[in-house]
């Protein structure tokens, strides 16, 4: 199936009309289509026109001297007989000569009309009947072509009637038709084997421009800077073009890296002041019992907002820790069933809402125990927070095949369909959910898919609007 579907794609990116390979190939086999086909075409009618014309002037010739050649037997016999005397003498198997009379009375005519094939198809008949104005022409009488001439003979000064000269080219017509048909099959051979050449050398020279392609889509944020798009064997022009890219992937790599240092250094050198304040907001209002309903209200408003802060502050940071690498796992075999229900158990504000469903034991994985605690932390609370009050969330353990998978299911608003392949990217969130009331920093998800990543697992969610969202977390067992 695989190697189908690569087939496949490899089939529609070449017959995609607006591929340079694609355009570049039929332009330059169209061009050659059209000059071998003009040329053998050209060379097909310049052989016919050689051939007619030869047939042209030979009955041509013919009857330019007819007249002479009867006034040379004139003078030992009648005119009649001069007349069948010069017919008979040039009638050959391919040719045959008549004269008619004005009336349409023919007075002289060759043997050949008269006996054979001629006269057994007919042809003699339409000869006969034939009336034609001075000159050659050419026809197609039953199976047979005829170049056939007319022209007034004359003698001693009189019109005595016209003479007809007609050469069969029968023959040499069926050769020059076979010719043809070679002419035009050896030039549809020669277009294909230049069209499967042409199409072969655009395919290896674009391959540069391919591989540049291949190389760009595996850049991602974090192989920015070991990624180097260096072509050692392409055209000039495409070497420039990788050089920029690899400059440009450069920048990239060094404004990535400054800007996660920054979310890194900020979130660590804000957090601590920030934790002295709460730390003072809290105190004061646990110890000073002079407060007003107002300042006290006022410094819980100021403790709250203190709180989430630190939280985002403690979200970027290890948003920034992951990016960066600076996040170290330790992986250890051990039983899924355990951490399950200390996670249950370190949420005791919501223990009554948490529901473990286990149905293997004992699922051992290889896994960091604290990141994937953390993972469960931040998807239950993300399932408490968009939940109705009361809905239980269930937290379920089962094995397929060699993965271990951690469903957290709730009973909440669901997630729109077109909202769910973005959820696990920094900073987003559902529309409905833009709001400081729901608590969320929008790096949680991004945070747990990282984490599960690293650990060689991978994450999906399922969710219908109305009816609740389930994230499956597979780890290999």
């Amino acid at each position: 199936m695989p190697f189908r579907v690569s087939v496949l794609n490899t089939l529609h990116h070449f017959l995609d009309p607006n591929s340079i390979r694609m355009r570049l190939t039929l332009g330059v086999v169209l061009a050659s289509a059209i000059g071998i086909g003009g040329v053998a075409g050209w060379m097909g009618w310049r052989m016919q026109q050689i051939l007619l014309e030869s047939h042209k002037r030979k009955t041509e010739t013919i009857a330019e001297r007819f007249d002479q050649d009867v006034e040379l037997y004139q003078g030992i016999m009648p005119t009649q007989a001069a007349l069948e005397k010069v017919i008979d003498y040039r009638t050959t198997a391919d040719m045959a000569l008549w004269i008619k009379l004005p009336n349409g009375q023919v007075i002289a005519q060759s043997d050949i009309l008269e006996m054979g094939s001629w006269q057994e198809t007919g042809v003699t008949q339409q000869l006969l009947s034939l009336t034609q104005a001075t000159g050659t022409s050419t026809y197609h009488l039953q199976d047979r072509y005829l170049v056939i001439c007319s022209s007034p003979l004359r003698l001693d000064n009189s019109l005595l009637g016209t003479l007809y000269v007609a050469d069969e080219i029968t023959q040499d017509q069926l050769s020059f038709l076979t010719l043809s048909r070679n002419l035009a099959l050896t030039s549809g051979v020669m277009i294909v084997v230049l069209a499967v050449w042409i199409a072969l050398y655009v395919q290896r020279s674009l391959a540069p421009i391919c591989q540049l392609n291949q190389l760009a889509t595996s850049v991602s944020a974090d192989n920015l800077a070991q990624t180097h798009l260096t072509l050692r064997q392409a055209p000039t022009e495409v070497k420039e073009l990788s050089q920029s890219f690899d400059r440009m992937l450069g920048r990239l790599a060094i404004a990535w890296e400054q800007q996660r240092r920054f979310l890194s250094d900020v979130s660590h050198e804000l957090r601590t002041p920030l934790t002295l304040v709460q730390g003072y907001l809290q105190s004061t209002l646990r110890r000073c019992q002079t407060l007003s309903d107002s300042q006290r209200e006022g410094l819980e408003i100021a403790a709250a907002e203190a709180d989430r802060t630190i939280q985002v502050l403690q979200d970027l940071l290890d948003w920034a820790r992951l990016n960066s690498g600076q996040r170290h796992i330790t992986l250890e075999a051990f039983d899924l069933k355990a951490v399950l229900l200390e996670v249950a158990i370190l949420t005791p504000t919501y223990q009554e809402r948490i529901i473990v469903d286990i149905e293997t034991a004992p699922v051992i994985v290889q896994a960091d125990r604290q990141c994937l605690k953390q993972v469960l932390i931040h998807l239950i609370d993300n399932a408490i927070r968009y939940s109705e009050p009361k809905q239980p969330v269930i937290l379920r353990l089962q094995q397929q095949a060699n993965w271990a998978i951690i469903q957290v299911c709730d009973r909440g608003r669901g997630i729109p369909e077109a909202d769910q392949p973005h959820i696990f990217d920094p900073f987003y969130r559902v529309d409905v959910d833009r709001s400081r009331a729901t608590g969320g920093t929008g790096l949680g998800l991004s945070i747990v898919k990282q984490l599960v990543e690293t650990m060689q697992g991978h994450i999906v969610v399922s969710s219908t609007l109305g009816e609740g969202s389930v994230f499956s977390v597979s780890l290999p067992a």
